[in-house]
C-alpha cells in the first residue's frame, strides 16, 4: 500500500511528488548541512531535552498557579474567619481629642485604660495571629510582623491602634477592622477568579501545544519507517495543522498578555515570579514551533532519501 512500485499509483501519487517538491523547499533539502545533519533520523538526546522543555514550562505554570490558587483561598478564608471573630467583640466607647484639636480622632485608643481580662484590642490581636498569620505559607510569603502587615492590609492607623497594649477596641475600630477584613476577603475571591482564568487559559494552551508537540516527537522516533510519499506528505501536513495552531494560540496569548497587564501592570510577573520567564506559555509555543520545523526538516530528510 502506498508504494510507488506498481502502474497503478502513479496518477494517484502525482499531486503527493508535488507536494514533496514544496516540502523539500520549505526545509531546504538541497542545503547540505541540513542534509547532512538529518541524513538519519532519530530520537536525539537534544530533540527529547527541547520536548522535556516545553512540556515542563506548562507543567510549571500549572504548578504556580494550583499554588497561587491555594494560597488565595487560605488568605480569603482566614479573613473571612478574622472579621466574624471581630465583630463578635464587645467594644468600649471612648474618644479623645486629635493633635489638631479638632473633633475625635475615632481609631485612638485610651492609654492608661486597658481593656479588662485583656479583651477588645488583646482579643482582636489574638484572632488576627489566629487567622490571617497562621495560614501555611504566612512566613515564607510574607515574614511580617502583626504591626507590619496589618499596616498594609489595614492602614499604619489600625496597626498602631492594635498592637497597642493599653488600646481599647472602639466601636470604630472594631467597624474598622470589620470593614477592612471583609474588604481584604472580596479582594481574594476576585484574585481567585482571575487566577481561576488564567488556569482556563493555560489548560487551553495546553490542550494545543502538548500534541503539538507529540506529533513532533513521534514523526522524529519513526526514523525512516515511512510508507512511501504518500505517507511523508501526510505525515508533513499533519505537522503543518498543528503549527498553524500553535501559531494562532501565540498570537491570542500575546494579545491576551498586552490586556492584563493594561489593566494590572506585572501581574505576569507576580504569578509566574517562581518560573525563569513570567511567559511560560508564550516560551513553550515558541519552542513547539521549533520543534516542529525540526520535524518537517527531519521529513524533508526521509523524502530525500527515497
Amino acid at each position: 500500500m502506498g508504494g510507488t512500485s506498481h502502474g497503478v499509483g502513479r496518477l494517484s501519487t502525482e499531486p503527493v511528488e508535488q507536494g514533496v517538491e514544496a516540502m523539500c523547499r520549505s526545509a531546504a533539502c538541497d542545503h547540505p548541512d541540513i542534509a547532512v545533519g538529518l541524513a538519519v533520523l532519530g530520537l536525539t538526546a537534544a530533540f527529547l531535552l527541547a520536548v522535556g522543555a516545553v512540556l515542563s514550562r506548562l507543567d510549571g505554570a500549572r504548578e504556580a498557579l494550583a499554588r497561587e490558587r491555594t494560597r488565595t483561598r487560605a488568605e480569603r478564608d482566614a479573613f473571612e474567619r478574622f472579621r466574624r471573630r471581630v465583630v463578635k467583640l464587645e467594644p468600649r466607647e471612648v474618644t479623645r481629642p486629635t493633635p489638631t484639636g479638632g473633633g475625635t480622632n475615632v481609631l485612638a485608643t485610651a492609654a492608661g485604660r486597658p481593656d479588662p481580662d485583656g479583651g477588645g484590642v488583646a482579643a482582636a490581636r489574638r484572632a488576627y495571629r489566629e487567622t490571617v498569620m497562621a495560614t501555611p505559607h504566612y512566613e515564607e510569603e510574607y515574614d511580617e510582623t502583626l504591626a507590619e502587615n496589618v499596616a498594609e492590609e489595614f492602614s499604619g492607623a489600625v496597626a498602631r491602634a492594635l498592637v497597642d497594649d493599653d488600646g481599647t477596641l472602639t466601636p470604630a475600630l472594631r467597624a474598622t477592622l470589620a470593614s477592612g477584613a471583609e474588604r481584604a476577603r472580596d479582594e481574594r475571591a476576585e484574585l481567585l477568579s482571575r487566577l481561576e482564568t488564567e488556569e482556563s487559559a493555560v489548560s487551553e494552551a495546553a490542550s494545543t501545544l502538548e500534541p503539538a508537540v507529540e506529533a513532533a516527537e513521534r514523526t522524529v522516533e519513526r526514523d525512516l519507517a515511512y510508507d512511501g510519499y504518500p505517507d511523508i506528505v501526510g505525515e508533513y501536513e499533519r505537522l503543518e495543522w498543528h503549527e498553524d495552531r500553535v501559531e494562532a494560540l501565540l498570537s491570542d496569548r500575546q494579545g491576551r498578555i498586552h490586556d492584563e497587564e493594561g489593566r494590572r501592570q506585572h501581574w505576569f510577573d507576580y504569578l509566574y515570579r517562581s518560573l525563569d520567564s513570567p511567559y511560560p506559555v508564550l516560551s513553550a509555543g515558541t519552542r513547539t514551533l521549533s520543534l516542529i520545523d525540526e520535524a518537517k526538516a527531519a521529513l524533508a530528510s526521509a523524502a530525500s532519501e527515497r
